[in-house]
C-alpha cells in the first residue's frame, strides 16, 4: 500500500510516502493553521510536494492520503479541506485531521500516551486505553498557546519594550530580537512587529533561547516560564498516568530546552518521558491502516 502522510504546520509541511510501512521519500515546503476558504491555497502546496514524491516512485497516485493539519479540528475547515485535497486526485482516498492527532499516531499508534507538541503553538493530548482523544490546551495564540514558539516571540518583544520605556530591566533581547527579525534598532523592530503574522512571531524563539544559553536574564526567565507552563499542559493531561512523547518545532530543533523539559516533566512523580524524537508524518500509516479496518468491518457488517 501506498501512503501519503502530510504534517502541515502553522509554520512549515512536510509530506512523506511510505510504501508498505516504509518511507520512500520526504519533502517540506511552506505551511500555515488551516482556516475557513484556505483550503484551496494549503491543498495545492501540498499537491505541489506530494506529486515529486509519486514521480520518485513512478506513480500517479497514491492509494491513501493522511493530512495532520494545523487549525483542522472543527467540521467546517477539516471537512473544507478534505474536499479541496481530493480534488487534487493524489490518492483514492483522502483522510484529513488535525497535526496534533497525526502525531498521537506516530507516537503510540493505538496505544495509551500523553503527546504534548510545541511549536508555533501549543497542546497536549491524552489517548486512553480505549482510544479516544482529550486535549487540554490548543487554544490558538489569543486565548491559549502558552510555552508555545509564539508565546515566547510575543513575551521577547514585550520585554525589549519595556526595556526601552524604562518600565524593564536591562536585556541583549533588544540586539537579539533586531538581528532575528532582520530591522535596524528599536524603530525598526517596532514597525516589523505591528505587521508580523504569528509565525514571523514564533520565529524569533530560537534567538531567545540562544540569549537564555548565554545567560541573558529576561531571556532565562522567559524560558523557563514557558518550560513551567508546557509541563502544565502535560501533567494537566495526565502525564503522571501515562508515558509522555514530545514533538513539535520547538522540541525537535532545540536540543537544550527539549532536554530541560524532560528534566522538569520528570521531577513529577509517577512521570516517564519517552526519548525519542516523534515524526508525525509516521502516523500516516497507522491511521490509513485504522482506516481500511474500520471500512472492511463496515462491509462485513453489511
Amino acid at each position: 500500500m501506498i501512503v501519503l502522510g502530510a504534517d502541515v504546520g502553522g509554520t512549515s509541511s512536510r509530506v512523506a510516502l511510505f510504501r508498505d510501512g516504509t518511507e520512500r521519500g520526504r519533502v517540506e515546503g511552506p505551511g500555515g493553521p488551516m482556516r475557513a476558504g484556505e483550503a484551496e491555497r494549503l491543498a495545492s502546496q501540498l499537491a505541489a510536494l506530494a506529486r515529486q514524491l509519486l514521480q520518485r516512485i513512478k506513480a500517479t497516485r497514491a492509494d491513501t492520503m493522511v493530512v495532520g493539519a494545523a487549525g483542522a479540528g472543527r467540521d467546517l475547515e477539516r471537512d473544507e479541506l478534505q474536499a479541496a485535497v481530493a480534488r487534487q486526485r493524489l490518492a483514492w482516498r483522502t483522510i484529513v485531521t488535525t497535526d496534533a492527532e497525526l502525531a498521537c499516531a506516530a507516537a503510540f499508534g493505538g496505544g495509551p500516551g500523553i503527546l504534548l507538541i510545541a511549536g508555533t503553538g501549543s497542546i497536549a493530548l491524552a489517548r486512553g486505553a480505549d482510544g479516544p482523544l482529550r486535549r487540554v490546551g490548543g487554544l490558538g495564540w489569543r486565548m491559549g498557546d502558552f510555552g508555545s514558539g509564539y508565546w515566547i516571540g510575543r513575551r521577547a518583544l514585550e520585554a525589549v519594550g519595556a526595556m526601552h520605556d524604562g518600565l524593564g530591566p536591562v536585556t541583549h533581547l533588544a540586539e537579539a530580537l533586531c538581528t532575528a527579525a532582520r530591522v535596524p534598532g528599536i524603530a525598526g523592530l517596532v514597525r516589523w512587529s505591528v505587521k508580523a503574522t504569528v509565525a514571523e512571531v514564533a520565529s524569533l524563539t530560537p534567538a531567545v533561547l540562544d540569549c537564555a544559553e548565554d545567560g541573558d536574564a529576561v531571556a532565562t526567565a522567559l524560558r523557563d516560564a514557558a518550560i513551567e507552563h508546557l509541563a502544565e499542559l502535560a501533567l494537566a493531561a495526565g502525564a503522571r498516568h501515562a508515558p509522555v512523547a514530545l514533538s513539535g518545532g520547538l522540541l525537535s530543533h532545540n536540543r537544550s530546552f527539549r532536554d530541560r523539559l524532560t528534566a522538569a516533566l520528570e521531577r513529577g512523580p509517577g512521570v516517564s518521558v519517552l526519548r525519542r524524537t516523534i515524526d508525525p508524518c509516521r502516523g500516516a500509516p497507522v491511521l490509513a491502516q485504522e482506516s481500511v479496518a474500520v471500512s472492511r468491518t463496515e462491509r462485513e457488517g453489511d
